[in-house]
């Protein structure tokens, strides 16, 4: 998979399926979009995944916003499911004030060389969010381009999107995340130093920073699954700010692996969230604190013997 972050080096000469998007999570509905454009991809096509570096609506607002995946993820993601070129195209205050006439008529068909375009049925784009399905259809004869309208997959009674994901995690409703994703929620990277005093305790962790681009779910302990060197492990994994011991406001992951003795130090690993367990909290001494680590761990063992 190509990646391009500027619009100097767009221009294509390979004729391209085109999809548009913020395509934070990468989530069901977004698979179902890539699904359709890699069907149509041929042998004369490639499939373009159409972003932009910041979330209009983010900037418009005046907000940084965390997303569902970091920009490492998203790159790893667009690849697993069949993207050929990633785009990810600078927001300046020319693409904002951008007719979706020009959008359309310079970057996708210009540039991009597009020959189908796939998207959803709330697709919007251009100055005032003016293009639409209906834009696109109407101006697709003489543009030479098809277009392909792909329902919206759901989950339960409702659509599935960013934002329901994003509500459920807050919840600490990873399962319900995990549905809709179609994949796990968890971080992915490098094990730091901590302080140690989880192996003091006789529960030895490994500790990882969650950048701030990244959303994060409920503050709690999770029964946890761990990717390292190939393969998967169990364990039990507290988000939040470890309030007891630490003392200060850096939001991390630290995870105890079961049945694990290895030094993962600097390595990169992935901590998926499984299940909820129960809220971060507060506790009144050390003590008190491994005697409810001990339980938990107890109820964590007990969730993998059912699953």
């Amino acid at each position: 998979m190509r990646y391009i972050n500027n619009d100097q080096e767009i221009q294509q000469n390979i004729p391209s399926v085109v999809t548009v998007g913020k395509f934070d999570g990468f989530h069901r509905g977004h698979q179902k979009l890539l699904q359709k454009a890699a069907e149509l991809r041929g042998e004369e096509c490639q499939v373009v995944l159409f972003t932009f570096s910041r979330s209009p609506q983010m900037v418009l607002a005046n907000k940084m916003g965390a997303g569902l995946n970091t920009h490492d993820e998203k790159m790893e993601l667009a690849r697993r499911f069949g993207v050929d070129l990633f785009v990810e195209y600078p927001f300046s205050d020319v693409i904002r004030h951008m007719s979706a006439e020009v959008f359309l008529e310079d970057i996708l068909m210009r540039q991009l060389n597009v020959r189908h375009i796939v998207a959803g049925p709330d697709c919007h784009f251009g100055f005032q969010r003016r293009g639409d399905i209906d834009f696109l259809q109407r101006h697709s004869e003489a543009g030479g381009f098809s277009v392909h309208v792909v329902d919206k997959e759901r989950y339960g009674k409702a659509p599935i999107s960013s934002t329901r994901i994003r509500s459920v995690l807050q919840e600490g409703k990873v399962e319900e995340a995990a549905a809709m994703l179609g994949y796990p929620f968890g971080y992915r990277s490098k094990v730091i130093h901590g302080k140690q005093l989880g192996r003091k305790l006789g529960f030895p962790t490994i500790n990882q920073m969650i950048s701030p681009y990244k959303i994060v779910p409920a503050f709690g302990v999770y029964a946890a699954e761990v990717e390292l060197e190939g393969k998967t492990y169990q364990g039990i994994a507290n988000v939040g700010v470890k309030p007891t011991v630490s003392g200060c406001a850096a939001v991390g992951v630290e995870t105890s692996i079961f049945d694990f003795d290895g030094d993962v130090y600097g390595k990169t690993v992935r901590v998926n969230l499984r299940h909820f367990v129960r809220p971060e909290k507060k506790f009144d001494s050390l003590d008190a604190l491994r005697h409810q680590v001990e339980k938990d761990k107890r109820t964590v063992r007990s969730y993998w013997d059912q699953v």
